[in-house]
């Protein structure tokens, strides 16, 4: 019997969730052996008490499986998320103000990350939940070998490259490392119910429909010229999920990401066009670029900057400017446990009418109150013509 890629991906998650709940209905005693996306087999002697994370940006993850005790853990994370998501880092802060002191961490994959430092931090670290972009170069130097010797767990996560496939076994490896079962099962119920709908709802639209031409735009706003793009990976794997075809995979010959020229991309013809986007900052705290979408947003600010990127020179021979199929997704849900909310952005606006009572904000705040126990609000994605003429 052939089955086709939907059914597949179905299957998988399926099974996937069926046996993390098996693996969640255990008690919560140690010592405890995970498997984690990098496929390492970590055993956990006792209960971590001090966790240290490699980018601020998934500290939602923590949000979610410990709640309000989410910073009592954390002790030390990569100062990130303070000008990549300035409006996540700002909602944070204000419910976890101890966020601002956390012992700040070197990145891995450019050799900035100070091991010696590292396991002479005076609230050493039990566990280091290390994203797994950073897997390759640590492995190569010994990295996590030697943080294990000095006691220091390792576990690998990944929201970022395939999230689909890894997000559900991300959140649940570190549910079950650090005794909090339930709060692991509560989520992979509600990411894989959600998951379902979406797939659901894929099976009934139309065959004349389906294999829509997209193009997601990395980082829009960072730089005056055209194009960084994702191919496999990222929000890029969104797409074939979605039974639509993303331009930049010819292009970028299976590379995870890479640039595509303004003419390559006119050539292209995408009917579907999506920014990556947020407000990022400096160090000193000034706007530098980008739409700055987010909590607690300014959307006079907003407007502006989605009209300069939207009238950029190459927008306007594209099927999607033409037709007003241009939108913004919040840059931040790339690397983050709320991937689930960028995903049904996507799904709404290359399936309007199948889709039209998805409501993904809905999903961010419920998420946030049901998971994480926090009330928050915002513009994560937006119809940028819509924006331009309110």
């Amino acid at each position: 019997m052939i089955m086709n890629n939907s059914i597949v991906v179905r299957l998988f998650l399926t099974g996937l969730a069926c046996s993390l709940f098996s693996s969640l209905a255990m008690a919560d005693t140690f010592p405890v052996t995970v498997t984690d996306v990098a496929g390492r087999t970590v055993t956990i002697e006792h209960e971590p008490k001090n966790i240290a994370i490699s980018t601020g940006r998934v500290f939602p993850l923590l949000d979610m499986i410990y709640q309000q005790d989410a910073a009592k853990h954390l002790v030390a994370w990569r100062d990130d998320m303070r000008t990549s998501a300035p409006s996540m880092y700002a909602s944070y802060v204000k419910d976890y103000p101890q966020l601002k002191d956390l012992v700040q961490l070197g990145k891995i994959k450019s050799g900035e990350f100070d091991a010696e430092r590292f396991i002479q931090m005076k609230n050493k670290a039990d566990l280091f939940v290390v994203d797994i972009v950073n897997v390759k170069l640590a492995e190569e130097e010994g990295l996590f070998d030697k943080l294990d010797k000095a006691g220091i767990k390792v576990l690998v996560v990944d929201f970022r490259e395939n999230p689909i496939k890894n997000t559900l076994q991300s959140v649940t490896s570190f549910a079950t490392a650090v005794g909090r079962h339930e709060q692991g099962q509560k989520f992979a119920t509600y990411y894989q119910t959600h998951l379902d709908a979406l797939q659901e709802g894929l099976a009934k639209v139309p065959d004349n429909q389906l294999n829509k031409k997209v193009f997601v735009e990395r980082s829009a706003g960072k730089r005056e010229s055209c194009c960084e793009t994702f191919s496999a990976g990222n929000m890029g794997e969104y797409i074939p999920f979605l039974k639509a075809v993303n331009i930049a995979d010819k292009p970028l010959k299976g590379a995870f990401s890479g640039d595509m020229s303004a003419e390559s991309l006119i050539i292209a013809q995408p009917d579907i066009y999506i920014m990556q986007t947020t407000g990022w900052i400096d160090k000193n705290g000034n706007p530098k670029a980008g739409i700055p979408l987010g909590y607690n947003p300014n959307t006079a600010a907003i407007k502006s900057a989605t009209n300069t990127l939207l009238h950029r020179t190459w927008m306007a021979p594209l099927p999607a400017y033409q037709n007003k199929e241009v939108y913004s997704i919040y840059m931040p849900f790339y690397n983050s446990p709320y991937n689930l909310v960028a995903l049904e952005y996507f799904a709404k606006w290359i399936y309007p009418e199948q889709f039209k009572d998805l409501n993904p904000e809905q999903t961010f705040e419920e998420m946030n109150k049901t998971l994480a126990n926090r009330t928050v609000s915002g513009i994560f994605g937006q119809d940028n013509f819509k924006v331009i003429q309110k």
